[in-house]
């Protein structure tokens, strides 16, 4: 029988709750309904509650690094993050570093420096109306430069026109806007870093006065506040074109190597910064990073033995969205402590939110009755699998020896094979897990198929291959 009109408004409405690239809100008005606390469960640490405390263990000030593979579920995290906070009496600003900088060019301190001024006072401004001063600090760092171009020019030879400082006011003076041209104009950027090279530490205590003038003005408006913290968001996003992706990688390698964490520092605040997850492998000595996992499914043995925890927190995830009546009318009637067919879908997702959600979505779809079929449930991970193949057998190699020994394989710290080791974690053919150690494995829709290529080609000699990044590699949902 045809689905009623009922039957497909109430698919209608679950598809919408399992949109894969929505995060949830605390002010969602069904977010209490549809959340899942997935990492509230013993052996399972709590990254919000990890940074949280963090803070709060801090006192005035400190600094944090914040990441997550794509479809990891970060951005839930980090406004889930601000509400705990906010319940708790901190003033939280929020920026998005890509309304500042461009995701596909090379970064730099004197520019990120100043984004990061310009956002903070921008946040203040949007979030609690409060200006410093009268002033936002583009407008400051506009006045900076004007004294800066007076001074160069009176303390050397050089005419002022030789001086980049005069070049930067020069086009200021004609009508671009700073804001916008640090994040779309190339050549403009180069100029301001020729120009700040040698006064990086000029420009932090400059940096430093706006944020320390924006805190004072903060603590006279709101009396009771316990704190300010700072989020500054997507920065992890930074990842350049297939033309540059390796300048740019080591752009943000530099930036953090080199200035972490005393230049990216704000005084009295805490502030927290998203950033690439690779930054653990191209640079093992920075300041940990709290990296968002995948829901653990199976423990790190030999035959993968079920997690239960992690398994009940997903399936509890899935009825929340489908709501319980919506999760009975779908999937039907079981006698098992689990719908089987539910539990088809979560062995299949790997522990991570996107894939999960992705296959549920794809099996409403093709939803012809209710309950559904077991052969719709079937196609929709076939679907999901598709994303993945057809595998390049030198990317099977690396990926089987990553099966096999639950560890990245990474050769070495370069960008080359950083880059690749992202793009497996990215398109999640590679899971990262934690459970006090940190350790990975391949999805469980390719092992059959990477087993299959292993057995059909001799491995070549040496433990990962040293090929190019693959465009085999495709991209998924």
């Amino acid at each position: 029988m045809p689905l009623s009109g009922e039957e497909r408004l109430l698919l209608k409405t679950i598809y919408n709750r399992l949109d894969e690239n929505k995060p949830l809100k605390p002010e969602d008005p069904d977010y209490h309904e549809i959340y899942q606390p997935v990492y509230d469960h013993p052996g399972c640490d709590d990254p919000v509650e990890l940074m949280q405390t963090r803070i709060d263990f801090s006192n005035i000030e400190s600094v944090q690094l914040f990441s997550g593979f794509r479809g990891s579920g970060k951005t839930t995290e980090l406004y889930r993050l601000k509400k705990r906070l906010e319940d708790e009496g901190y003033i939280v600003l929020y920026a998005d570093a890509l309304e500042y900088v461009s995701q596909s060019e090379e970064v730099d301190i004197s520019n990120l420096l100043i984004v990061l001024a310009g956002a903070f006072g921008d946040a203040m401004k949007e979030q609690l109306k409060i200006d410093v001063t009268g002033e936002n600090y583009w407008t400051r760092f506009t006045n900076y430069l004007t004294r800066t171009t007076v001074s160069v020019s009176e303390a050397t030879v050089k005419a002022e026109g030789d001086s980049p400082f005069k070049e930067l006011i020069g086009g200021l003076k004609a009508g671009i806007d700073l804001k916008a041209s640090l994040k779309t104009s190339p050549s403009f950027r180069q100029t301001m870093e020729k120009a700040l090279a040698n006064r990086i530490g000029e420009l932090k205590d400059h940096v430093d006065k706006f944020i320390e003038d924006g805190v004072k003005a903060i603590r006279e408006k709101v009396k009771d506040q316990k704190g300010i913290v700072f989020l500054f968001d997507s920065l992890e996003q930074v990842r350049g074109t297939r033309l540059n992706e390796q300048s740019v990688i080591r752009s943000v390698e530099r930036l953090f190597a080199d200035y972490f964490p005393k230049m990216l520092r704000l005084p009295y605040v805490h502030a927290i910064y998203t950033v690439p997850p690779w930054l653990q492998f191209s640079n093992p000595n920075i300041t940990k990073i709290v990296i968002i996992p995948c829901v653990r499914q199976w423990h790190n043995d030999d035959g993968r033995s079920e997690y239960r925890d992690g398994c009940n927190a997903l399936y509890s995830l899935v009825m929340r969205r489908f709501g319980e009546a919506g999760f009975k009318r779908f999937f039907g009637e079981s006698a098992e402590p689990q719908n089987p067919l539910a539990r088809r879908v979560l062995d299949h997702c790997g522990g991570h939110f996107r894939d999960l959600l992705y296959m549920l979505r794809e099996a409403l779809l093709r939803a012809k009755s209710l309950p559904v079929l077991p052969e719709v449930i079937e196609t929709a991970i076939a679907e999901m699998r598709g994303h993945f193949l057809p595998i390049a057998v030198e990317d099977a190699r690396w990926l089987h020896q990553i099966a096999n020994h639950r560890s990245a394989a990474l050769p070495d710290s370069g960008a080359e094979s950083v880059n690749r080791l992202t793009k497996f974690l990215d398109t999640h053919f590679v899971l990262y897990f934690k459970n006090g150690d940190e350790w990975y494995d391949i999805h469980p829709l390719i092992r059959e198929e990477v087993a299959e290529i292993i057995k059909n080609h001799t491995p070549s000699p040496g433990l990962v291959p040293v090929a190019p990044p693959s465009s085999a590699v495709p991209v998924t949902q």
